[in-house]
């Protein structure tokens, strides 16, 4: 990245999409395809603005959760 310049993160998303999906045009493997797929979902939906990653509440998000401890199973 250049000094001064703003990233364009849907730019770069948009981008790099396009380069997976030459490169998944080119791959032999279908397994490989699955995966070039797989990544290209996920970008697309990094990329959409129909989704909130946020943690509005973060004490809704421990009790559901937990906080990392085990609890036993319970």
């Amino acid at each position: 990245m250049r000094r001064g310049k703003k990233t364009d993160i849907v730019g770069y998303i948009d981008i790099r999409i396009s380069q997976l999906l030459s490169d998944m045009d080119k791959a032999k493997d279908d397994y490989d395809k699955q995966w070039y797929n797989r990544i290209i979902q996920e970008l697309s939906w990094a990329r959409s603005q129909e989704h909130d990653c946020y943690m509005h509440d973060l004490n809704n998000w421990k009790e559901r959760y937990g906080n990392g401890e085990s609890n036993g199973g319970v």
